[in-house]
């Protein structure tokens, strides 16, 4: 990972340039202000991003977009790894979930996450996934581990 890049939980201040960022590159991954929004940037420009919704005995990895200008560069797996070695370990909190495309399933096994049956699934997120996977959705249960 370059040197002039960061990863931050981004607090009140920056909201917006989450907002923005999520409004430019993936607009159904709104910026929430009660999930934890953490990202990689380059001084004040995100480069990656990613939310962490928050339940009461679990999380959810959602929403992580990489700008289109720097995908393919090892950006996203900078990020997740950024996390993990962070002082205050935001993906071990709590037990970390994600539903992940299944043509990213490689990607977050390489971060740590392993792929699980729907029955794993905590409550708080089982019908969330059958909701998104009966739309249509192509997605692989998965949980940090």
């Amino acid at each position: 990972m370059p040197s002039t890049l960061t990863h931050k939980l981004i607090d009140k201040l920056h909201f917006p340039l989450a907002k923005k960022f999520y409004q430019a590159h993936y607009p159904s991954g709104k910026a929430n202000k009660a999930a934890p929004i953490w990202a990689l940037t380059e001084g004040y420009q995100i480069r990656v991003c990613l939310r962490l919704k928050q339940f009461e005995d679990c999380q959810l990895l959602t929403a992580m977009v990489t700008h289109p200008n720097f995908r393919k560069q090892g950006l996203g797996k900078s990020l997740l790894t950024a996390l993990i070695s962070d002082s205050t370990r935001p993906l071990l909190t709590k037990p970390c979930y994600c539903f992940a495309f299944t043509h990213l399933e490689g990607f977050y096994q390489k971060a740590g996450f392993t792929s699980i049956t729907v029955e794993e699934l905590p409550i708080a997120l089982k019908s969330r996934y059958l909701a998104y996977t009966q739309s249509g959705k192509a997605l692989i249960p998965m949980r940090y581990t």
